[in-house]
């Protein structure tokens, strides 16, 4: 199977020579873990690469985005002038609004970002989080359809797809609903547990479908460059006891 680089060269290590080609990779941890940042290394390595990706954003406006991420040195605004990076979505309050005003669906939704990555090619897609997309529907049912219908786009559009997803803190979980982590086919958790007069940061390779990767879980930094994968180098502290 085809690999192709994340961004961050440690974790590159652990999956034996990257992320599986046209798959859906969870990307869960708590508040604070880097999930974002995380993102947003793996489409700025795909612009690098001149590939045309898209980012779905439902945590932060675009702007926002835009100055966070310039902040670590991505320049995401010049790649989106150029017409190679499309950011959709906003802040949840904003979209929610708009879904029970237009009355949309999750195939509606969905639809949506097939049209954006088709009008661009793009090759690489963020949708940041998952969790908030499904905060859009009122049940589990409704939630679960919505994820089969996001599933099934991503399937058909040869994208290769990271989904952030937000889990409760001090809890071992892989989802915040505890169904998405079937659904997809890999999954990596990231960790940030106190030790000592700190937060260490930790990240592991859950599960991905079709290749081999390390099982430890291993040391992850956050700089001012952004995230560093250590995948030798086991964290100070027992992530779990």
């Amino acid at each position: 199977m085809k690999r192709i680089k994340s961004g961050i060269n440690g974790i590159d290590i652990l999956l034996q020579g990257g992320l599986p080609e046209k798959r859906t990779v969870l990307l869960s941890g708590s508040c604070g873990t880097g999930k974002s940042i995380f993102a947003a290394h793996f489409i700025n390595q795909g612009l690098s690469m001149g590939e045309n990706c898209v980012y779905v954003t439902f945590e932060e406006s675009a702007h926002n985005l835009i100055d966070n991420l310039g902040s670590i040195g991505m320049n995401f605004e010049a790649m989106e002038k150029a017409g190679k990076l499309k950011i959709i979505g906003g802040a949840i309050g904003n979209i929610k609004f708009f879904k029970e005003k237009t009355k949309a669906s999750a195939k509606d939704m969905a639809e949506e970002i097939k049209e954006v990555v088709l009008e661009i090619k793009a090759k690489r897609i963020v949708l940041d989080s998952l969790n908030l997309f499904l905060m859009l529907f009122d049940t589990d049912t409704e939630r679960r359809h919505a994820m089969a219908e996001l599933s099934s786009v991503f399937e058909n559009i040869s994208c290769t797809t990271i989904m952030t997803c937000e889990v409760k803190e001090g809890t071992r979980d892989l989802s915040w609903y505890g169904f998405e982590e079937f659904v997809v086919d890999g999954v990596i958790s990231l960790y940030r547990v106190p030790f000592e007069n700190m937060f260490e940061r930790a990240v592991s390779v859950i599960k991905m479908r079709g290749i081999n990767h390390s099982p430890n879980i291993v040391a992850l930094q956050i700089r001012d460059d952004g995230i560093h994968v250590f995948p030798t180098k086991a964290p100070f502290h027992k992530i779990f006891g």
